[in-house]
């Protein structure tokens, strides 16, 4: 026969297994992808690669941010060339990868790649949004 507390203590001893289940899921899944590679790397500067105090293999893949140089982009089909510049500092990128809508001459941009002499190879180009998107 059961007491009225019984029910009672099976519903929290569920609720306590159910809390530390969900709780043991996000540690290990926070765990995994702060293990993956580049899961947390953020971008060097134009100006930063520049003077030594970016990443100094180039077979690294790393982030560079900067604005894109007016006048530089050229494309031949889907590859394109541009400079993107930050400090008085300038790097040419190639890219095959599409470019998102908001690119344009003028616009920040962060390009993921890897050195490749001078230049950087590019495997993605990400546009910040237009000013016209921010708070008054």
């Amino acid at each position: 026969m059961e007491t009225p507390a019984s029910p009672s203590l099976k519903r929290r001893a569920k609720f306590v297994i159910g809390a530390v289940v969900v709780a043991v899921a996000m540690v290990s899944l926070v765990g995994w992808a702060m293990s993956r590679p580049e899961a947390t790397a953020y971008y060097v500067t134009v100006g930063e690669l520049r003077s030594g105090d970016g990443p100094e293999a180039p077979e690294r893949a790393l982030r560079v941010n900067g604005t894109v140089v007016p006048g530089s982009i050229r494309r031949d089909g889907l590859a394109t060339t541009f400079a993107i510049a930050e400090g008085g500092s300038e790097i040419t990128v190639r890219t095959r990868a599409p470019l998102p809508d908001a690119f344009k001459a003028g616009s920040e941009v962060v390009a993921r790649g890897t050195l490749d002499g001078g230049e950087l190879a590019a495997s993605e180009v990400l546009a910040k949004c237009p000013s016209k998107f921010k708070a008054a």
